[in-house]
């Protein structure tokens, strides 16, 4: 049985696409051009991941000197400064929702989930979850997530959690500057993070993100 057929008989009635079908077209493109053999078992040798929560790091000088991640900048974004980091965890669901003003490139060390929608939905700087869709994404695949798709943390697949190599345009998250705040954009966040959460999340909101995302909570069981 295949890995989605499995996720989506244990998910039912939420269905859970690949990034490969013909679904995933208005959120992003498969790039299965590129070799990441090398770039994936360098992740894997100098980077854990964590017991639980999410760890990201969002640029890697190691990382970013790979020729394939070179490659992926002549190409995705037209030799514009980019950023390459490492997104690892046991996320298992949808607490947020955030979309950058550039595409953002998931290289796969191991299988994950995208829960995603598109930012043309949002209205009054809110979200309905029961807009969002599911997308698989196997190991060792690579894939761009356009600039216009809503998008957060992976989920994992198993219990061993999830590793991913993401790009970005240079200085995506990282804090704005002091006195800076959002400068009239309730989402913004940090530089070129537009983020909002679920009003569950007590803790973010007090840190300021806007709570926005609306209706229920997607959760994802792993294999």
């Amino acid at each position: 049985m295949k890995t989605t057929e499995r996720l989506n008989q244990i998910n039912a009635p939420l269905v859970i696409y690949e990034v490969m079908s013909e679904a995933f077209r208005p959120y992003g493109r498969l790039l299965p051009h590129f070799n990441t053999t090398e770039l994936i078992k360098y992740a894997k040798e100098t980077t854990s991941v964590p017991d639980q929560g999410n760890h990201y790091v969002p640029s890697v000088a190691e990382l970013e000197d790979f020729g394939v991640i070179h490659r992926i900048q002549d190409e995705v974004y037209g030799q514009l400064p980019i950023q390459a980091g490492f997104c690892a965890g046991q996320n298992t669901g949808l607490t947020g929702l955030e979309y950058h003003q550039g595409s953002e490139v998931v290289i796969a060390a191991t299988d994950c989930i995208h829960l995603v929608g598109r930012v043309q939905d949002i209205e009054d700087n809110s979200y309905d979850s029961a807009n969002v869709q599911v997308f698989f994404q196997p190991k060792n695949t690579v894939v761009e997530i356009y600039s216009t798709t809503l998008h957060y943390a992976p989920c994992k697949v198993d219990s061993e959690g999830y590793l991913t190599i993401v790009i970005l345009p240079a200085g995506t998250n990282m804090p704005l500057g002091a006195g800076e705040g959002s400068r009239g954009n309730l989402l913004l966040t940090k530089k070129n993070k537009f983020l909002m959460v679920h009003s569950t999340q007590m803790e973010k909101i007090a840190a300021g993100v806007h709570p926005g995302l609306n209706g229920k909570l997607l959760n994802i069981s792993p294999i």
